[in-house]
This record gives C-alpha cells, structure tokens and sequence, in this order.
C-alpha cells in the first residue's frame, strides 16, 4: 500500500527527471541495445554499440516511468531485498525508485554508456541515494566480475539489450547467483516478437514458482 510520504518521494524524483528533460541537451551515445524492433540488430553491432545522438529529453523518457515505476518501487519495497542487480541504468531513475523504496537495500547497476552513465550518476546525487554501486561498461564483459562481488541476488531488473537471445542469456546466468526468496523483473516484454518468446522461455523456467504477466513488465518468483 503506497503512501502519502511514497508519492512525496516520486514526485521528487520526478522533478528531477524534468530538470534534465528540460536542459534538453545534446548527448552522442553509443547504444548497445537491440535499438527498435524493426532493426533486427546482429550481436555483433549490438556488442560494438551503435553511435547515435540523442537529447536529454529523450533520454529521460526512456524506462519505467508512472505506474510501471510506482509498481517496481512498490515489489521493492514490500519485499526487501538486501542485494538488488539493475542490468540497464539508463538515466538512473529505476535505481532511484528502487533506492528510495528500501534504504536499506544495495542496488548493483550496470551501464555501458559513459555519457549516459555520468548522467545517471548526477542524477542519482541529486536524488541523494547513497545505496547504489554504479558500474560502467558494456554488461556483456563486465556481469561475471558484478556477480562474483555480490554472491547472492535477492531481486534484479533486467532492462538491458531488449533482444531474445542475449535476455535469455543474462536470465540463465544469473539464474545460479539468485537467493532461494529471489523475485526477478524483465522490462518491455512485449516490445518486440523477439522478446515475447524470450518471456515465454523464461516464465516456463521450471525454477520459477510463480509469475506475473503485467504486459510491459514480467515478474517472476523463484522456488
């Protein structure tokens, strides 16, 4: 049950997300995701990363954000997880809402853009949020080591490539770092055919117990 003191901090996080959106500054990136559903990216370009500029307010615009953030801060925040593993910082606001929703967690995320990993962290100071470990560098080269330092994962939001094979992959090898009360959140599920049949895969996993279909997000709970 969400409060008046939970929607006193989504609005401060809000805020800041505006202050940002309306710098609307120019930012070149490189994306390392599978783009937009239509591009059918190899591996290859998505582990070299694609060059783009985007604006701030764009930017800002991408992730959980409404409902759909209100919703990951609330699975946070009854759940209580010590160790929290975000696979996609993006502009650090799912790290805030998951960071304000249980102080007492650490939320481990990983970034592979620089430009955008500094956004997210002066994003995150702004916010105060003294919980979170960022990492940056591509997921792929960089999960193992984030892993072996965290041993044992109670909750993880996977917002990374968006793309069938390399979903399935983060979602299996993370699988052995994952607590017994472990409660595992994919983003944009419905995003592309491609990520459908990742869901499909994966909700059908034989160690999940339970699983929530929520069309944008796909929540699971492990045995």
């Amino acid at each position: 049950m969400l409060s008046e003191h939970d929607y006193k901090i989504f609005g401060e996080i809000e805020d800041i997300r505006e202050k940002i959106k309306e710098k609307n500054i120019a930012v070149s990136v490189l994306d390392y995701g599978a783009g937009t559903p239509s591009e059918n990216r190899t591996s290859s370009q998505m582990y070299k990363g694609v060059q783009k500029t985007i604006s701030t307010k764009d930017l800002c615009e991408i992730g959980l954000k409404n409902n759909w953030a209100q919703a990951l801060y609330s699975l946070v925040k009854e759940n209580e997880p010590n160790t929290i593993l975000e696979m996609g910082t993006c502009c650090g606001f799912s790290s805030i809402y998951m960071a304000k929703a249980s102080l007492n967690s650490q939320i481990f995320t990983i970034e592979g853009d620089e430009s955008v990993a500094n956004i997210a962290k002066n994003n995150i100071d702004a916010a105060k949020c003294k919980n979170i470990i960022k990492y940056k560098g591509r997921i792929q080269d960089i999960l193992m080591d984030v892993l072996h330092e965290i041993k044992n994962i109670d909750f993880a939001f996977i917002d990374g490539h968006h793309e069938k094979k390399a979903t399935i992959e983060y979602f299996n090898i993370i699988k052995p770092y994952l607590s017994s009360r472990a409660i595992v959140v994919f983003d944009d599920i419905s995003w592309s055919s491609g990520m459908q049949e990742a869901w499909d895969i994966i909700k059908n996993d034989s160690d999940i117990k339970e699983y929530e279909d929520l069309e944008k997000i796909g929540v699971c709970y492990f045995k």
